[in-house]
């Protein structure tokens, strides 16, 4: 990232908030971020990758309907494979829930 986040001091505090982060390595850049304000990943990136509105789409359908992570995530790759024209598997492997 060509930038450093502000301090997440600053950020409202309580458990429950879940998020969504989609762009290049964003479980790099803000896992702990996220972590300081007890906020859940939902959907985040481990590699460079294309963030178009189809993903935010695909994820927010599975999030609406209160699907697990781990079904948001198959939402997204399925998404992503047919837009990139690769697998579902190698586009699931551009996703993680955050989870170890």
């Amino acid at each position: 990232m060509d930038f450093q986040l502000p301090a997440a001091a600053t950020a409202k505090r309580g458990p429950g908030r879940e998020a969504i982060v989609l762009c290049c390595k964003s479980a790099d850049f803000f896992s702990s971020h996220l972590a300081a304000v007890n906020a859940k990943p939902v959907l985040l990136t481990t590699q460079l990758m294309y963030p178009g509105g189809f993903l935010l789409r695909a994820a927010l359908d599975g999030w609406t309907a209160k699907e697990s992570p781990e079904k948001i995530l198959q939402r997204a790759a399925a998404a992503y494979a047919r837009n990139q024209k690769i697998s579902v598997k190698a586009a699931a492997g551009v996703f993680t829930t955050g989870k170890p």
